[in-house]
């Protein structure tokens, strides 16, 4: 993966998978989710990917990798970029030998009056057939609510 992961404080982090490992180490009872949110800005769409370890009852830490392309107009393939910058982060994890849970977090909403939610079925067979779990808005979003804050 050459992507660019920083903390919050704007600390660089080399070495994605590394760090996680590390992380989980130090905080054995934290739980692990992948989230992406987009939004366009300025012409170009912009992009966050977040993972994020939730300490329950204690908080949340996280990394995240944020990413400007040309502008993408049309809602539903940008969202779906999102589910896919999410999961193509988990696959690296998953890869890189970090085999605890993950949960994908995805920026749709289950309501039927939200266009979002005509991804739902695509993504979810997606994600779960891959072994992960999955939150929409419904749920508890843990990376995806970070992401959408660093936009």
């Amino acid at each position: 993966m050459q992507v660019q992961y920083r903390k919050l404080d704007g600390t660089t982090i080399e070495k994605p998978a590394a760090y996680v490992l590390s992380y989980l180490r130090a905080h054995p009872a934290a739980t692990l989710s992948v989230g992406s949110d987009s939004q366009n800005i300025g012409g170009q769409t912009i992009y966050v990917t977040v993972i994020a370890f939730r300490h329950h009852g204690k908080g949340v830490h996280y990394i995240y990798h944020k990413r400007r392309e040309p502008l993408i107009n049309d809602m539903i393939t940008r969202l779906f970029k999102e589910a896919k910058d999410s999961i193509e982060t988990a696959e690296f994890l998953r890869v890189q030998e970090v085999n605890i849970p993950i949960t994908i977090d995805v920026d749709y909403n289950e309501d039927e009056q939200f266009a979002s939610h005509k991804l739902i079925p695509m993504v979810k067979g997606w994600i779960l057939g891959l072994g992960y779990s999955m939150n929409t808005k419904q749920s508890i979003q843990i990376a995806s609510i970070a992401a959408d804050h660093l936009l």
